[in-house]
């Protein structure tokens, strides 16, 4: 299949980071390019429409919360598409010319409502893009919505017009920050500059039929508005209610994460009530619990992180069969943060491959005296920002599973998967789908895959409401070198009462291992 061709409508050529990004990974892919670039009749007005105490909260809220490069900072866009055709000012003007040129999909980021001569100019529809329903221009204020509503999450979807029919199509969701406005447009601008090349690869890759049929029927949208001022006085006040907890009380009163842990319930569901607790001492925490039987003893490894040294290393300890965990060890540190220390057998030996990313790492131990000594065995990918790298070998290949940090910095809401034949290897394929889930509802891994009635169950975190606030349980139903696929059968959710989170699950043949963050 040829290239995809592209046309996009802009306000003009000032165009923001997000969308130059965007255009670039159109421009860079090997799958679509950038046909065509026309430019709206009206000019980005909106972009000065805001009042002066909502420019004030921006700027306080950018020095509070300092959320790194701005998705919004505005350069000439026909900097970066030199090759492409330029229509000039009047799109009423160049409508024969962009029909002429036989596009395969026009991206609108400028236009509120669509003009009738647009509809057929584009094979695949006209694309634009919606935050939680609502639809995003260039010049758009996102992100302020999701604080006054609280709303937990931002979903970024790709809406297409075939026509008379509204549908939408793939996209992301991402946690929503409570307190900052700038932290969400961040976010959810920089993954928007991301979700539309992926998209494209994927209608390229799939084709016209099989895109569409995951397709949803879609209402139309309205875009979204400025904040009045009695909204900007809710969202000063609730700015600082933010700053005050996570500056002032949770420094007072860190987080506690302990880990607990029961006999398996043969057949029922997941029971608060049959596991055990064991508090960490003053001063740290104990969390990403894996556990392993071994000569008739019942191993844990987990991570035990220390306020005081602000990282974290691997503890050990045993647990006994009337689950009393004992003292920990620690058997595994590093001048940098480790934890989810992930454990696997190959060619009868034990390696550990523990979370690394503050070392922009994913790194291998193996075990030379069990369980207590780890030799640093090699580096298999490095300059990443990867959490949680699992492994599992199904069809005479090893998988891992691993979250990446995106454009918007996040590590809780892309699921990458990579395949190699070797697990020790260096260099592993990266799946043609990647990221395989975007979603912060049940992307990041959250314990060992296991097998139950012959399927492969993949335990994942559910970050939507706070870091680590639920668990999953997913059987996998596809898992190819082409595609994936998994849905969900159990879900695990703080009891609410001395319990607000828990983002680890692990089994046994007898046992089973969770961490929770207990209310103080």
């Amino acid at each position: 299949m040829n290239k995809l061709r592209v046309g996009v409508i802009l306000s003009d050529h000032k165009t923001p980071a997000w969308v130059r990004s965007m255009l670039e990974g159109i421009r860079d892919s090997s799958h679509a390019e950038v046909t065509a670039l026309a430019f709206a009749d009206q000019k980005n007005g909106e972009a000065n429409r805001t009042s002066q105490f909502y420019n004030f909260q921006f700027q306080l809220d950018q020095r509070i919360f300092r959320p790194g490069f701005d998705p919004r900072e505005s350069s000439d866009v026909r900097k970066i598409l030199q090759n492409t055709q330029i229509l000039g000012e009047s799109l009423n003007e160049r409508v024969s010319r962009l029909k002429a040129m036989r596009l395969d999909v026009l991206l609108n980021l400028s236009l509120d409502a669509l003009p009738g001569f647009l509809l057929d100019v584009a094979r695949f529809g006209i694309w634009s893009l919606r935050c939680n329903g609502a639809r995003v221009t260039t010049h758009t204020e996102t992100g302020w919505m999701e604080v006054l509503n609280d709303t937990p999450t931002m979903q970024c979807d790709v809406e297409v017009q075939r026509m008379e029919t509204l549908l939408t199509v793939g996209g992301s969701v991402m946690a929503a920050h409570p307190g900052s406005i700038t932290l969400n447009q961040r976010s959810f601008l920089w993954r928007a500059s991301e979700v539309v090349p992926r998209l494209l690869r994927d209608l390229h890759a799939m084709g016209e039929q099989a895109f569409f049929a995951k397709a949803q029927p879609a209402k139309p949208a309205d875009g979204i508005p400025l904040p009045t001022t009695g909204q900007l006085v809710l969202l000063a006040w609730k700015k600082f209610a933010n700053v005050f907890e996570n500056k002032l009380w949770r420094r007072r009163f860190p987080q506690l994460w302990a880990l607990m842990a029961g006999n398996r319930t043969a057949g029922g569901a997941f029971d608060w009530g049959r596991l055990s607790t064991r508090v960490p001492p003053r001063g740290a925490f104990w969390a990403d619990p894996f556990i392993l039987q071994r000569q008739n003893q019942i191993h844990l490894f987990f991570e035990e992180y220390l306020y005081q040294k602000k990282r974290g290393h691997i503890s050990h300890a045993v647990m006994d069969s009337d689950e009393n965990i004992g003292e920990p060890q620690i058997v595994l540190e590093r001048p940098y943060h480790l934890s989810y220390p992930f454990i696997f057998e190959y060619r009868g030996e034990f390696y550990m491959m523990p979370e690394t990313a503050q070392n922009r790492t994913i790194e291998i131990y193996r075990c030379t005296r069990f369980p207590d000594r780890w030799e640093f065995q090699k580096t298999i990918m490095q300059d990443v920002h990867a959490v949680d790298a699992t492994l599992i070998e199904h069809a005479m290949r090893w998988w891992m599973f691993v979250n990446m940090a995106g454009k918007n910095g996040s590590t809780w809401d892309e699921l990458h998967l990579y395949y190699s034949d070797d697990p020790l290897s260096t260099n592993w394929t990266s799946h043609p789908m990647n990221p395989v889930i975007s979603d912060v509802r049940s992307a990041r891994p959250a314990g060992r895959i296991f097998r139950r009635d012959g399927a492969l169950i993949r335990p994942s975190q559910d970050s939507s409401l706070r870091y680590g606030y639920a668990l999953n349980l997913n059987r996998i139903t596809k898992l190819t070198i082409n595609e994936y696929e998994e849905e969900l059968i159990e879900r695990i959710e703080p009891n609410g009462r001395d319990i607000l989170a828990t983002h680890t699950y692990n089994t046994s043949s007898e046992f089973i291992v969770v961490d929770a963050l207990l209310k103080r």
